[in-house]
């Protein structure tokens, strides 16, 4: 439909690029096109390219006038002009388009302004009705006309004289002419043998009538020409028995010409009836006097009226004459050319209809009045559905709240008519998502539904609550200071903390609030100061309102950029694995690798890992950073052993976010992952931390038990730094245990240091699990760690995390290690 246009061009053409419009603009049997409002088509239907016999997107992007005739007087373009000055509403004007074989489509052009919330039209919308139908009726039936009157004057009558018998006794010389007959060929022959079969029985009957009663008797018969050819004769048989003639005369004249053009026309007439009884319009035509003189189907059905009940009354007995110039037009018949009325119609049912007539002047041969044609569509649906769309255009279609469009609106002429000051309260739902993945959609859309009513509820009569997208709201409060706008804050808020019913159950959601006052520059300047305070109070652990800090706003606006920045790294493959060596304190030998992240920015430098992990965190970016560092390691970890700079034995360990533990979609993710890398599930760790796990306890333990079942294997990372229980940690589904840096960093001199490691790796020896220390950095934090019984430890001692290529290069990750001073000589 919109051939060419572009998204930001389409939406300048709002309700019109909507789903249920463009169905019926594409459906539509009449021809119709959209031009901007420098006339340049940027849409054209099905029906209008066909009229111009071209494929769509040879028409758009073309000059409306480009696809005049050259005959075309220019009436059309100069109504168009008038339309898109806004000096007219709607405009309709004569115009001779262009087929793409050169000829000249009549047609009448109807234009409708559209705007898309400005005053000023954004294009039109214009609708053809081709006129070339009714010209070639009218051509056909002056053609008609001219060529009964040629055939009139070249006939040349035949006479025969027959007896009794109906034996020829005489010829006229034109039966040569006529009939191809010799004259010498015909005489004493019977004449019945020159008549069809079908007709020998209808002429002997007219043949005695006139012997036997005298007179003359006139009929149509068939005779045979020379060549076997029938023709239609008109036959008029006179008694001149009696009389010197002594025969009965036959006058005949050929009309074959004439009875196969009435039998032509008939069909015509048959034709063009049918078609204006199965038109889409009504078809109305009036005599001089305004009384009915022929309807079509379609318009019975639009009226609700038989055709009986229209036929012969007068225009203003069956429409509503009252401030409708259109009936009084149809019902007087003048001569001021075609018009185009849109009245309202008071059916039978009860309803009233909108229908758009368009009048034309019937003429005479001179050129007369005597009459009226009108053609009437209703367009009741088509009016519904505009009012709808527009509705749609400032509406949510969930929550019935005002939309962007008309918060914009309304937030604009709250700032020009402001007082005091005028606050915008973003609110938007913590934790939502988690509704939406957990108990589906429709509930999540159920919560929405009802947090609108909740909130409109909660705030001030004089307040505007709108839907600001997904499950964020926000609220326009005039003549407020900050003070009672938190107030107001705190009361949308309260009303949100009650249970909500959902999914079958009942959900309890806290919500967050950025406050945001003016004066502002402008309305999308004070609604961004909003957004910026949302940011800040989810920040700080959400569940608040959040008043605007220009100081804080600025750091929160430089998380927000290097949010973005990290989005873009990640899509575009920026960021980097290192991976560093988990040594077996028995043995020295590299039992493990751990895959950490690393980014590059090209303008920041190296960015901490805390820095865009917390940001990632955040930004809701930590499960796609999940997914692409599984992805990324398995895929590195096994070239790496392909190469030999990694140990076949060794598995590869990665870091799973709390945000991942509540994706119900990662264990077949990392499944997929390790297929695809030709991994065994059996050599990769995924790593949590003891606080994650206890974010949601019963989705952890789900996903984790799921992860263990196809046989990876996870390890809880950090322990001891949490606030777990031990019966939790039996019911995860755990192998490894890591002992937090900030144990290790005192083992070597710490008695209680030492004491709480000595007691992790006993807890671990009892549940069977294996411990691995974290930060090792010293020979003597090795051999303590090794004399408690820990079975691994990674650390700076031996290793920093390296890049694929310096661990191709170095041997880094595959050298056997010292337990006690670093790299054995060996190495």
């Amino acid at each position: 439909m919109w051939h060419g246009l572009r998204p930001r061009r389409r939406s300048r053409f709002g309700p019109l690029t909507g789903p249920s419009y463009a169905e019926h603009f594409e459906r539509s049997p009449v021809p119709q096109a959209v031009c901007d409002e420098n006339a340049v088509l940027v849409a054209v239907n099905p029906a209008f390219a066909r009229m111009l016999d071209g494929p769509p997107g040879s028409l758009t992007g073309r000059p409306i006038r480009d696809l005049a005739h050259r005959s075309d007087q220019g009436a059309a373009d100069r109504a168009l002009g008038r339309l898109l000055r806004s000096e007219t509403d709607a405009t309709q004007a004569e115009r001779i388009l262009r087929r793409s074989d050169g000829r000249p489509v009549p047609t009448l052009a109807s234009a409708t302004a559209v705007r898309n919330g400005s005053p000023r039209p954004s294009g039109a919308l214009v609708v053809y009705q081709d006129l070339s139908l009714l010209q070639s009726v009218e051509r056909r039936r002056r053609q008609q006309e001219d060529f009964f009157l040629a055939l009139a004057q070249r006939a040349s009558d035949l006479a025969v004289v027959l007896d009794p018998d109906a034996t020829v006794l005489f010829a006229s010389p034109a039966m040569t002419g006529v009939l191809g007959h010799a004259i010498e060929d015909v005489l004493a022959n019977d004449a019945m043998d020159y008549v069809h079969p079908d007709d020998v029985e209808r002429a002997r009957a007219v043949l005695a009538e006139v012997v036997g009663a005298g007179g003359s008797v006139g009929t149509t018969t068939r005779l045979r020409d020379h060549r076997g050819t029938w023709h239609w004769m008109e036959l008029t048989a006179t008694n001149l028995l009696d009389t010197s003639v002594g025969g009965v005369v036959c006058n005949l004249r050929d009309v074959t010409d004439r009875v196969r053009a009435e039998a032509a026309l008939r069909a015509s007439e048959r034709r063009y009836r049918a078609i204006a009884d199965n038109a889409d319009e009504g078809l109305w035509v009036t005599a001089p006097d305004g009384r009915s003189a022929y309807v079509n189907q379609r318009l019975v059905e639009i009226l609700g009226l038989e055709a009986e009940e229209i036929l012969g009354r007068p225009v203003l007995e069956v429409l509503d004459p009252h401030e409708q110039p259109m009936t009084r037009v149809l019902a007087a018949g003048t001569d001021d050319g075609t018009q185009r009325h849109e009245v309202t119609y008071r059916h039978p049912d009860g309803g009233r209809r909108s229908l758009v007539v368009s009048t034309s002047p019937l003429d005479d041969a001179g050129g007369a009045v005597e009459g009226s044609l009108a053609m009437v569509a209703d367009v009741t649906d088509a009016r519904r559905l505009e009012r709808e769309l527009r509705d749609a255009a400032l509406h949510d279609g969930l929550t019935g709240l005002p939309n962007r469009a008309l918060l914009r609106d309304r937030l604009e002429h709250a700032l020009a008519r402001e007082t005091r000051s005028t606050a915008a309260l973003l609110i938007d739902l913590d934790r939502f998502r988690v509704v939406n993945e957990s108990r589906g959609h429709a509930a999540g859309d159920t919560l929405l539904a009802d947090t609108a009513h909740r909130l409109a509820a909660a705030v001030r009569p004089t307040d505007t609550v709108a839907r600001f997208g997904g499950d964020q709201f926000l609220v326009i409060c005039e003549d407020v200071d900050e003070q009672e706008a938190r107030a107001i804050g705190e009361d949308a808020l309260g009303a949100l903390r009650p249970p909500f019913p959902a999914g079958g159950g009942d959900v309890t959601l806290t919500a967050s609030a950025g406050l945001a006052l003016t004066p502002a520059p402008s309305a999308g300047a004070l609604v961004r100061r909003a957004e910026t305070a949302l940011r800040a109070a989810k920040a700080a652990g959400g569940a608040r309102v959040q008043a605007y800090d220009a100081e804080a706003a600025a750091v929160s606006e430089q998380r927000f950029e290097l949010g973005v920045e990290l989005a873009r790294s990640l899509a575009a493959d920026e960021l980097a694995l290192h991976y560093q060596p988990v040594i077996g304190l028995a043995s020295g030998e590299v039992v493990g690798v751990e895959a950490l992240c690393r980014w590059q920015h090209p303008l920041l430098g190296q960015v901490p890992p805390s820095t865009f992990i917390e940001i990632a965190e955040a930004e809701g970016l930590a499960a796609t950073l999940d997914r692409w560092v599984v992805e990324r390691a398995l895929r590195e970890a096994a070239e790496l052993r392909a190469s030999g700079a990694l140990p076949p034995t060794a598995y590869v360990a990665v870091n799973v976010s709390a945000r991942s533990l509540a994706d119900p979609g990662l264990a077949e993710h990392v499944l997929r992952a390790a297929q695809t890398a030709g991994t065994a599930p059996q050599d990769v760790l995924l790593e949590v931390t003891e606080s994650a796990t206890m974010t949601d306890p019963a989705a952890a333990a789900d996903l984790l038990g799921r992860l263990r079942r196809h046989g990876f294997r996870v390890a809880v990372d950090d322990f001891g730094t949490g606030h777990s229980s031990l019966a939790y940690l039996r019911r995860l589904p755990v192998s490894v245990l890591k002992v937090d840096r900030s144990f290790v960093a005192e083992v070597a001199t710490d008695e209680h240091a030492r004491a709480i490691t000595g007691s992790i790796v006993d807890l671990a020896r009892t549940m069977g699990l294996s411990v691995v220390a974290e930060g090792v950095e010293t020979p003597a934090h090795a051999a303590v760690l090794r004399r408690l019984g820990a079975d691994a430890g990674q650390g700076w001692l031996w290793s920093p995390a390296v890049s694929p290529e310096e661990a191709t290069r170095t041997g880094a990750l595959c050298r056997a290690y010292s337990v006690g001073t670093g790299p054995s000589p060996s190495s």
